[in-house]
């Protein structure tokens, strides 16, 4: 994901910038906690922590990053459209990529922090391509805002490519959100339990 900033911060608004997403995403990791993971495997870590917490992080600051975007765009919006009522329309499009990418890195948030199942992880995963490629097919389409190749692969970002495959391939998101590969180690944990039962 990638979003360009056009405006400038304040250092207030710097400070916010950093300050919000770290203690939402401190928050979440509390408040993950009151979820098991899916898949009990002793000795393997789970839940919201190590890679998995610093990918909320950067989840929480892309949606801070957007949502403030989004205030703004709908400020100059409001002011457009109080200006001359009849372009109303194509006004309210312009926000449609923002509204659409906010509500996919919400989404992906809540999943990833409250989900236990390998349902929740791929909306997830899908969540976070809306957000990032997806945002760009948006502005492709309704704004006719150009992929910019030099610029994250065409549409698709470093961050996008790496929060998937961790998120599909790490020992801590197997675990908590219990993908097939989690639920094999399970099984086959549980298999030799039973069998050092049995020669006891």
């Amino acid at each position: 994901m990638h979003t360009e900033l056009s405006f400038a911060f304040t250092g207030l608004e710097a400070f916010l910038l950093l300050a919000v997403p770290a203690v939402l995403a401190l928050l979440l990791r509390q408040l993950s906690r009151s979820a098991p993971p899916a898949v009990i495997l002793p000795g393997r870590p789970f839940g919201i922590g190590g890679l998995l917490f610093w990918l909320l992080y950067g989840l929480s600051l892309e949606a801070v990053v957007r949502l403030f975007a989004f205030g703004r765009a709908s400020g100059e919006v409001a002011r457009v459209i109080s200006m001359n009522a009849d372009f109303w329309l194509p006004a309210v499009e312009t926000l449609i990529p923002l509204a659409v990418a906010s509500a996919a890195l919400l989404t992906a948030i809540l999943l990833l922090t409250f989900g236990r199942s390998r349902a929740s992880l791929w909306t997830a995963v899908l969540c976070i391509w809306v957000a990032g490629p997806g945002y760009d097919a948006l502005n492709a389409v309704i704004l006719g805002i150009p992929f910019d190749p030099d610029r994250g692969f065409a549409g698709v970002s470093f961050f996008t490519i790496v929060a998937t495959l961790y998120l599909l391939f790490s020992v801590r998101a197997g675990v908590t959100y219990g993908t097939g590969a989690a639920r094999r180690l399970e099984a086959r944990a549980s298999a030799e339990k039973n069998r050092y039962r049995i020669e006891d």
